[in-house]
């Protein structure tokens, strides 16, 4: 009898110290493989490939984690717009079926998974995009799939590269707000002291009071709606202020004018007679039914108002353009830019000063003011 090859006799004897358990001859076992138990055996161990989450469940814990920052519910509900806008966009072009669901961030982000977030599919969905989004909305929603995308990348290492980088974004053009004229404005505050006399519970005092905060403390509408009675603080020694809470939940304090907190008062007393009592925590301003204004509600008296004095209404969001005039006229009257700044709640003095661009007559006096000028008169 010949000899025993050395690799044979060697295979010989690990398959008598390491005997392979029978259910290691598997070939799809996943949790033993078996060069970990015997090494001299040569095949490889498969490859175990887990299922991708969907979208919608790494979109969820991608807002989950931006919620350390605190960000309002006008942006977290942007968010999810965009989220869900978009992602049927690229669900329709790879030809997927929604989910069933009622919510479109769910419907349409749970067919979707990481792989389908590629280069081409991106530039395509945005393209869809933009034939009827504005600008700012394609900024907006380019800015929120970056950050997820990215977060897809570094935190969740599902992207090699984040395919939002290769989406040109729209070029940015100068902001310029749009106040209306001293003039419209005196209509505009007439027409809101008299209600649409068809109206089916008309409340005068409520729309005089949100005609007042919009012109007499330049809130935006989300911040009209969520100002609580407890944020107009009252003070026996100095006037009156509103405390409203902006974006990125940032609380500002907007001293009022006597004439504004009368017309505040006079609704409140209504109020009470009208809903009934209620608590500092309550909305400040709510519906006859007693329920908060939501800004579909907002929009719909404003534009009554404009309708009834008669004026044009401006380009983009009306009770935006009253908040315009109040810090046009404000510049205009004290062409202080920072206090102007701190009162509108901005986080870039930019935004503030486009404000005088758009008023001559502050840009002249304050140039009329030079005190230099004395110096080179030939008196």
């Amino acid at each position: 009898m010949g000899a025993v090859p050395v690799a044979q006799a060697q295979a010989s004897v690990d398959a008598a110290t390491f005997p392979a358990p029978p259910h290691l001859d598997n070939p799809d076992n996943l949790y033993y493989p078996d060069f970990l138990i015997c090494p001299s055996r040569t095949r490889p161990a498969p490859t175990l490939v887990p299922m991708s989450e969907s979208l919608a469940t790494l979109a969820q814990q991608w807002l989950a984690w931006k919620n350390t920052a605190k960000p309002s519910p006008a942006t977290l509900k942007a968010r999810r717009a965009d989220l869900a806008t978009l992602g049927e966009i690229i669900a329709r072009q790879l030809g997927l079926e929604p989910a069933p669901a009622d919510d479109p961030f769910e419907r349409w982000l749970s067919v979707l998974q990481p792989a389908h977030l590629g280069r081409d599919a991106m530039i395509s969905a945005f393209a869809t995009y933009a034939t009827d989004h504005a600008a700012a909305s394609i900024r907006r929603c380019r800015s929120t799939w970056t950050g997820f995308c990215q977060w897809l990348v570094v935190h969740r290492q599902l992207l090699e590269t984040n395919p939002v980088e290769f989406v040109e974004p729209p070029k940015a053009r100068k902001w310029r707000p749009r106040p209306i004229s001293e003039e419209d404005l005196a209509r505009i505050v007439q027409a809101a002291q008299r209600p649409y006399e068809k109206a089916r519970n008309p409340w005068p005092e409520l729309e005089q009071a949100l005609c007042a905060l919009f012109v007499g403390a330049g809130v935006r509408v989300s911040e009209a709606i969520s100002v609580r009675v407890g944020d107009v603080r009252r003070s026996p020694t100095e006037h009156t202020k509103l405390f409203v809470t902006g974006k990125g939940g940032v609380t500002r304090t907007v001293p009022l004018p006597p004439e504004i907190v009368d017309v505040l008062d006079r609704y409140l007393e209504s109020r009470k007679e009208r809903v009934g009592p209620y608590k500092p925590t309550d909305p400040l301003i709510v519906r006859p039914n007693g329920q908060p204004l939501t800004a579909n509600v907002v929009d719909h008296l404003v534009r009554g108002w404009f309708r009834r004095a008669g004026v044009a209404p401006p380009p983009g969001a009306l009770a935006h353009s009253l908040r315009h005039t109040y810090a046009t006229l404000l510049v205009e009257n004290s062409g202080s830019v920072p206090e102007v700044q701190r009162l509108l709640g901005h986080a870039d003095m930019a935004t503030t000063q486009a404000y005088i661009d758009v008023t001559a007559r502050g840009v002249e006096e304050t140039a009329m003011a030079n005190p230099a000028r004395r110096l080179l008169r030939n008196d």
